[in-house]
């Protein structure tokens, strides 16, 4: 199944954060909004506005994310449960963005530092969002690669301290499901679920765009050392 919360609250707006339900391996995987789907001729974010769930499965289900069911949150939906929560996440290095004057506006028109200081940080309001969407390090070495993995960080945070995810669904008219009923199966995610970023892609200029495309896949053997590189990292972390 997929999860995706809008980076705007309404029905016409991008996917801000995709992520990919795989039950069976009790694995998520967050996929790039950048990521190039030939289907739609644009970044697979742009599928839900232009299709709703349905092509948003059909985009993904093309670059090998096959899924029965979507969810698609608006953004008002996630600041609603959020509103009142307070999360502790570790911070292994100092942290140090360039962040909208408000979540919703953009850079261009303004922007304030925002820093996260070993060994952790306890978020709530504003820096709650600032965790979640900063990706413009000052030093200018900041992707969206290293957005989700701070996603990934906040989201285990969350499980382990018991956050009621079915507040999420509150207001019914802030959220869309196309598919099967995901729910039940969503309810089984734990913090012990592996975790993990779509990062096997590299850059490309598509139609004037800079995007992502799949990177061509190394020999088996290859693919097992980077996998056991990373299990040591995330266990030393």
């Amino acid at each position: 199944m997929v999860v995706a919360i809008l980076d705007r609250d309404n029905w016409d707006a991008n996917t801000d954060i995709t992520v990919f339900v795989d039950v069976s391996r009790r694995r998520l995987t967050w996929v790039p909004r950048d990521l190039w789907s030939p289907l739609i001729s644009d970044r697979v974010n742009a599928a839900f506005a232009m299709g709703g769930g349905g092509l948003l499965l059909d985009a993904l289900a093309e670059l090998g994310f096959s899924a029965q069911s979507a969810i698609c949150l608006r953004r008002g939906a996630t600041e609603a449960a959020l509103a009142g929560a307070s999360v502790r996440v570790p911070v292994g290095e100092p942290l140090d963005f360039w962040y909208p004057l408000l979540p919703t506006s953009r850079i261009e028109d303004g922007r304030k530092l925002v820093s996260f200081r070993p060994p952790g940080e306890t978020l709530s309001g504003e820096r709650l969002h600032q965790w979640i969407g900063a990706r413009t390090m000052v030093d200018g070495h900041g992707t969206d690669f290293h957005r989700m993995r701070r996603q990934i960080v906040f989201l285990r945070a969350l499980i382990a301290q018991g956050f009621d995810f079915r507040s999420v669904l509150k207001d019914p008219a802030l959220a869309r499901i196309a598919g099967e009923d995901p729910l039940p199966m969503l309810a089984r995610v734990t913090a012990g679920w592996r975790m993990q970023v779509h990062d096997w892609v590299d850059d490309a200029v598509l139609d004037g765009k800079m995007v992502l495309v799949p990177r061509k896949p190394k020999p088996w053997w290859r693919r097992q050392i980077r996998r056991l590189r990373e299990k040591l990292k995330r266990t030393r972390a």
